[in-house]
């Protein structure tokens, strides 16, 4: 790295420091177990060979191997992970080179001059919406060097300008200039070592505890299992602080790579592609959700293309701009529908927040180099090509069959995907103000004798709707500062409005906290019942009735919905003995449990379809469903095996039944607002 490039960070170094000393305590509590299962290989082997000289035969034979077979099983527990074969494969993707691809590594020569780094081993394109630096991580590695290899997602350029894939880019050989990646090797295997040991040991463990079915062996195998679970203990004990030491050290190396990154490019086009990448991501993964929720009807001819037509439609139904081809996502985007003023770092999180990144990247040094708005697929030789190589190695690496109608057309794609996904018109109508909220009213006969008017665009301006994201977030800090209250132990600061907090703290931040929230609730009611009356004004006769009694009626479902909702809940539970492996006396105990507390569950469903104010909007067939459970005499396990018909029944009507509540209850949103889109249209 040349000395013109930003240096480390205080904090860098302090969390590499932790993060070397965390390995090394890890590393060397390991090579002490290893030493001390050989040392039971020497002790038990010799106590072997003693007992062999006493008195030799058939029996203390056995026994002498199966006492030396301890330290030997104990020995292998601790090393086996060497030996477990290495997945890591490249089948996915594409293998490139200056002489095919001469464009884009004109681009990665330029980074490369700028950082002082060497180059990549090798330079790859995967379906990804991803740039990564990866390497073959195998235990040797920990002790020669192994180039590293950058990976290029298609899905990545397929979604940002020359510009922003250069900067993306700089980021990653951000990290190529990274020696503290050495650490990330360490680590890995560590990780390794703790999986394998702790977490993927049960064949293992059945293998020795068979033994060869001799008692002597089955004897010696169960001694060994005692030793092996005293290890696993120790090795988790470290796993937790190695985890955290290292997912700490990663976000500063995050930092850092985007330090270098802005220096060598400029901060604009590197936070505008780090705000475009969750619409992008979405797109792509949408896209291919469709096809695989079309059970083989359909297949993708180029899932990268379908990606660019759903960044499209996706903007025009977020209502974001569309600049040099691509969608425009601002800042105050990232918090629309989140107003939380809660910070908690994830101690597990191996990167930042993204808003924390465009902070720090505001901060950084830079050149300020020129922008590219070109976009980066142009850089790609025989894009479209490749586009269609790898969504083929994306469908076979996700196991999708080649099968169904091939889908080519853009066009068709984008009118296919809104006949199965159509927009929901309550993000249409009002500026999305009933996006996040329901208009629940309670005594609206009061209401009908205020005379107040109101101006229509003052009711859904960004001011209101901005209203629900605070009141929502004010709900969900309350929410979590409870839990907090509660468990002061589980963190030990967090961040509240940008003033730093002690767990302990978070007591006396509620009050305040409870009367702002109820604040912003009496507001949005406020302005809820200027809406009704708005409306219920404009309306004719007929109109102002039917509106009324509609209004009633979603404040009779909001209030019935915590009870229905409740009921599953709590119902749930009693069936959770039916996912896992149990001894047939606790399964009948369960059962029993289950069977007493089904009874009042079949009340409230019974309730549900006779008596509430969702009755009418159930169907024929929602009803039968409702009926013929409400009617079973299910007993679920019978001479010592489930009934799987049962079984199968009681979690498909849980689901079933779930669907319909939420879905009955936004349909009748819908057509509420519906009504008053229509009252507003009519010139009523």
């Amino acid at each position: 790295m040349t000395n013109n490039l930003p240096p480390i960070s205080s904090a860098y170094r302090a969390k590499l420091i932790s993060s070397i000393v965390s390995i090394s305590v890890f590393f060397i509590v390991y090579f002490l177990l290893i030493l001390v299962s050989l040392t039971l290989i020497f002790l038990l082997g010799y106590g072997a060979v003693k007992i062999i000289t006493l008195y030799a035969n058939y029996l203390t034979i056995v026994l002498a191997l199966g006492l030396f077979s301890i330290g030997l099983v104990v020995f292998y527990f601790l090393i086996k992970f060497i030996f477990i074969k290495n997945n890591y494969s490249t089948r996915h993707l594409i293998e490139i080179d200056r002489k095919k691809q001469p464009e884009l590594f004109a681009i990665i020569d330029e980074i490369v001059a700028e950082t002082a780094v060497k180059m990549p081993g090798k330079v790859f394109l995967s379906p990804d919406v991803n740039a990564s630096v990866s390497y073959n991580s195998l235990f040797w590695s920990m002790f020669f060097p192994v180039k590293k290899n950058l990976t290029i997602g298609i899905g990545l350029v397929n979604s940002t300008t020359v510009g922003e894939l250069k900067a993306i880019l700089a980021h990653e050989f951000g990290h190529f200039s990274q020696k503290s990646m050495k650490v990330g090797g360490y680590v890995n295997q560590a990780e390794k070592i703790i999986f394998d040991t702790v977490y993927n040991n049960r064949d293992y463990e059945q293998t020795i505890k068979n033994g060869s079915g001799y008692w002597a062996f089955q004897l010696s195998g169960m001694i060994s299992i005692g030793f092996i679970s005293v290890f696993q203990y120790i090795l988790k004990f470290f796993s937790d602080f190695i985890f955290k030491n290292n997912a700490s050290l990663r976000r500063e190396m995050e930092f850092h790579a985007d330090a270098v990154a802005t220096y060598v490019t400029n901060p604009k086009e590197q936070i505008s592609s780090l705000l475009r990448l969750d619409i992008s991501n979405a797109a792509f993964i949408s896209s291919f959700n469709f096809y695989t929720e079309s059970n083989g009807k359909y297949l993708p001819e180029n899932l990268f293309a379908n990606q660019t037509a759903l960044m499209k439609l996706f903007s025009e139904r977020n209502n974001h701009p569309y600049r040099n081809s691509l969608p425009v996502i601002e800042e105050d985007d990232l918090t629309r529908y989140n107003r939380t003023k809660i910070e908690i770092e994830d101690q597990w999180a191996s990167h930042p927040e993204t808003q924390r990144r465009i902070e720090m990247i505001r901060k950084n040094r830079t050149k300020n180099s020129p922008e590219n708005n070109e976009l980066a697929k142009t850089l790609i030789r025989g894009y479209d090509e490749i586009g269609k190589i790898l969504t083929n190695k994306y469908l076979t690496l996700n196991n999708i069959k080649n099968v169904g109608e091939v889908i080519g057309d853009n066009d068709y794609f984008i009118q296919l995907y809104n006949e199965k996904y159509p927009l929901q018109k309550v993000s249409m109508y009002f500026n999305g103000y009933y996006e996040n909220h329901n208009p629940i009213l309670e005594n609206i006969d009061d209401l009908l004798h205020s005379s107040e008017t109101s101006v229509y665009d003052e009711l859904f301006s960004p001011e209101m709707v901005s209203l629900i994201s605070e009141k929502n977030g004010a709900e969900s800090d309350l929410f979590t500062l409870s839990q907090i209250a509660a468990n002061p132990k589980a963190i030990k600061t967090f961040k509240y409005n940008g003033t730093l907090y002690k767990s302990k703290n978070a007591q006396k931040l509620i009050p305040a906290l409870t009367k702002e929230a109820e604040s912003l609730k009496n507001r949005l009611a406020d302005n809820d019942f200027k809406i009704f009356r708005y409306y219920y004004n404009i309306a004719n006769d007929a109109d102002k009735e039917i509106l009324k009694e509609m209004y009633i009626k979603f404040a009779s479902l909001d209030r019935e919905y915590d009870t229905f909702e409740n009921a599953v809940s709590q119902f749930i539970p009693y069936l959770q003995f039916m996912l896992v492996t149990l001894p047939v006396g606790e399964i009948q105990k369960h059962r029993s449990t289950l069977l007493r507390n089904e009874k009042p569950f079949k009340d409230t469903v019974k309730q549900f379809v006779e008596k509430s104010a969702y009755k009418e909007l159930l169907t024929i067939e929602n009803k039968e469903l409702m009926n013929n459970f409400i009617q079973s005499e299910y007993i679920y396990f019978n001479n010592d095996r489930y009934i799987q018909k049962e079984v199968d029944m009681i979690f498909t009507f849980i689901n079933e039944y779930r669907m319909i509540l939420n879905q009955s209850y936004s349909d009748y949103k819908n057509q509420l607002i519906d009504f008053q889109a229509n009252i507003k249209k009519n010139g009523n």
